[in-house]
């Protein structure tokens, strides 16, 4: 499986409980969440492949940038539809494209640098990042609504599952 085909796959978890939620169950806080929701981890991956996928062609990447639109983590219709967008756009990515990553980790955003990166590379930031968040929404989905069954392998990455499945056969 390429990269595409892997964050695709990826993906492809969040349609699941998208079309699977009631969406009181997507916006509304939950405590083991630090008072975040489901929605707004949601918003928070999405918001990323958009800043990612929107300003490569300008050959550079701010996630800082990013909309933070409400309405991507309080309906999960409009967040399908962002959804949908994505996944139709990633397999028509040159992933060799060379880009500038501008990053900023002081608070008064006074000291900025930029780091060379490529489109191949940032899309394996974001893959795992999104594992990252889907492990975090598996918390919230077993808290908020713990009869939904997940797909296999949700929030779990690939090397996890392959040294589980290994420890298994030994």
């Amino acid at each position: 499986m390429n990269l595409i085909e892997a964050t695709l796959s990826k993906l492809s978890n969040i349609q699941y409980y998208l079309n699977n939620l009631e969406p009181t169950i997507y916006k509304d806080p939950l405590e083991i969440l630090s008072y975040s929701s489901i929605g707004g981890h949601t918003r928070h991956v999405l918001e990323f492949y958009q800043c990612l996928l929107k300003q490569c062609a300008d050959g550079k990447i701010n996630y800082d940038l990013r909309k933070r639109n409400k309405s991507i983590q309080e309906d999960p219709e409009f967040a399908g539809t962002i959804l949908a967008q994505i996944m139709d756009t990633l397999p028509d990515c040159d992933v060799r494209r060379k880009l500038k990553l501008e990053i900023c980790y002081d608070e008064d955003h006074s000291i900025t640098d930029t780091v060379d990166t490529s489109l191949e590379r940032e899309l394996v930031y974001n893959l795992e990042h999104l594992i990252h968040h889907l492990a975090i929404i598996k918390i919230g989905l077993f808290i908020a609504a713990p009869r939904m069954t997940l797909p296999e392998g949700f929030g779990v990455a690939p090397s996890t599952i392959r040294f589980n499945r290994n420890a298994c056969a030994q």
